[in-house]
């Protein structure tokens, strides 16, 4: 958390600019750097609120594009084409529901974070299990070429995580943007290019991380 008496120039900008919060220049910066979105793109973001980055993602798709969110809680920004709001927990995401705005997607991305406690060590594991669901989702709902951004906090179980996503995509990134605190422990991994099938390429069967648990 930054000093109260410092001020905190991304927050202060997002404020400026119109934007519900101050991770959109996480995202905006790695747009910039690897052109996630393009016009008329289908994006899905998951753990959208407080919206920030629904708001990015629909001035970059455009009017002809389309950005579905998917939270708990709804956004705190006004909605309107091309920006779509779904309540609904990630862990029991709705498929056949989204698949009624868009039958798949050009790009998933997730911010999703879980309730801190302190604990470093859990809080590393929920954010897994996070990380998890989202690529889950991407598995279903992201076409073949399509990108995947996920957050997650980095630990002890993130390699074999970033290896599992190494078996879907062409090309896996490890990521702090700009906007990122340094001393917070979250990081970004990207997969680029997914790969239309488990028939692709010569890389063995990926490990089983569904079920990892909590070191004790």
């Amino acid at each position: 958390m930054p000093r109260p008496w410092v001020p905190d120039h991304h927050r202060l900008a997002a404020k400026a600019q119109g934007f519900a919060s101050r991770a959109v220049f996480k995202l905006k910066a790695i747009d910039e750097k690897y052109g996630l979105f393009k016009p008329g793109q289908r994006v899905l973001d998951l753990g959208c609120s407080p919206g920030s980055w629904l708001q990015y993602i629909g001035s970059r798709v455009g009017q002809k594009g389309l950005a579905v969110g998917v939270d708990l809680n709804p956004p705190e920004i006004e909605m309107g084409h091309p920006l779509y709001f779904l309540p609904g927990d990630v862990s029991s995401i709705d498929f056949d529901l989204i698949r009624t705005l868009s039958r798949d997607f050009d790009v998933v991305v997730s911010d999703m974070a879980p309730k801190t406690t302190g604990i470093r060590q859990l809080d590393q594991q929920r954010s897994l299990e996070l990380a998890q669901e989202a690529f889950n989702c991407a598995r279903e709902l992201l076409k073949p070429g399509g990108h995947f951004l996920v957050k997650i906090f980095a630990g002890p179980e993130t390699e074999a995580f970033i290896n599992t996503l190494r078996f879907s995509f062409d090309q896996v990134q490890r990521l702090k943007p700009a906007g990122s605190r340094p001393a917070s422990p979250e990081m970004y991994v990207l997969g680029l290019k997914k790969r239309a099938g488990p028939g692709q390429g010569k890389r063995r069967r990926p490990p089983d991380i569904t079920n990892l648990k909590e070191k004790s």
